[in-house]
């Protein structure tokens, strides 16, 4: 790239300092969560954080005719691909991480949300019929053994459904849907940033994802926005703002600048950073058993992810 942009790149070392600033501003993200719950339910809270989002994304489009292009030129070329992007990483991810989080504290959530690669290489291997190597097949069976490990003994629960067996598992279930999401769109966006800008293969999405929400727009849902408090505008304006805009800016960024396997691998920093600023924040409890089986998980998932030689 050349021009203005390329006086403004950051060195390596830079872009590295901001994935861990983003995955600071992601982990953190499951704790905001944890109060929009408290006064939304989870679709709703869902419209809540996309729309101020999609708003800005639609006015970023239609100020610039070359961006306006672009958009009409993608929306014809793959209008399912863009559509089914938008209802797996707009409303599919988030309404299942925002259910999960009933029942399950932030930690536990943003372990799961470590699954996402996991589930691509299967996905990568089902439809674009990647071959695994063994090293991967065990690595996937060890972080399974994990995550059971950690949803049987690690006390991932907030205790609160008292009217569901079997609560813990049913929900932390849920929040494994959530990946699976994420990497059904990281699958069908895998050749669309290749033509075009990174902005508009997001940008899209969430307009996209956004419009199904727009009939949950109720007087009912702007009284219960009427009635936050201070606590709870502040985590949805983080997660509109932080978790959402800048968060994709630098994940887009950074795909610029590093290669993908190792920008992917800054995933394995949400599970320590989320559960150690609801112990921080909040006082969730951190047991000895979750921490091994987490750590069994990440093995598992490293081992999926790392080349021999690499």
């Amino acid at each position: 790239m050349t021009g203005p942009a390329s006086r403004t790149t950051l060195p390596l070392w830079a872009v590295r300092l901001l994935m861990v600033l983003l995955f600071i501003i992601w982990a953190n993200a499951f704790t905001a969560i944890k109060q929009c719950r408290e006064m939304l339910p989870p679709m709703e809270l869902v419209l809540a954080r996309f729309l101020p989002v999609a708003l800005l994304a639609l006015a970023w489009l239609l100020s610039s005719r070359r961006r306006l292009g672009e958009a009409r030129e993608a929306l014809r070329a793959a209008p399912l691909r863009l559509a089914a992007m938008g209802l797996t990483g707009v409303a599919g991810y988030n309404y299942f991480i925002f259910l999960a989080q009933t029942e399950i504290k932030p930690g536990a959530a943003a372990l799961l949300t470590t699954l996402s690669p996991l589930f691509t290489l299967i996905l990568a291997t089902v439809f674009l019929r990647e071959r695994v190597p063994l090293r991967r097949i065990i690595g996937i069976a060890v972080a399974f053994a994990g995550l059971f490990f950690v949803v049987r003994w690690g006390r991932i629960g907030l205790g609160r459904v008292t009217d569901v067996p079997n609560a813990e598992m049913r929900y932390t279930l849920i929040a494994a849907a959530a990946p699976l999401c994420w990497s059904l769109y990281t699958i069908l966006g895998k050749d669309l940033v290749r033509t075009w800008s990174p902005a508009a293969v997001t940008g899209l999405p969430i307009l996209i994802g956004t419009i199904p929400l727009l009939p949950l727009a109720t007087p009912a849902f702007f009284g219960r926005l009427a009635g936050f408090g201070w606590t709870h505008w502040a985590s949805l304006l983080y997660l509109s703002v932080m978790s959402t805009i800048v968060g994709f800016f630098i994940w887009n960024y950074a795909l610029r600048r590093l290669p993908a396997t190792s920008t992917a691998a800054f995933i394995y920093l949400n599970p320590p950073f989320a559960a150690l600023f609801g112990w921080l924040l909040f006082g969730e409890e951190i047991t000895g058993r979750f921490l091994a089986g987490s750590a069994v998980v990440l093995l598992g998932l490293w081992m999926t992810q790392h080349r021999s030689g690499s």
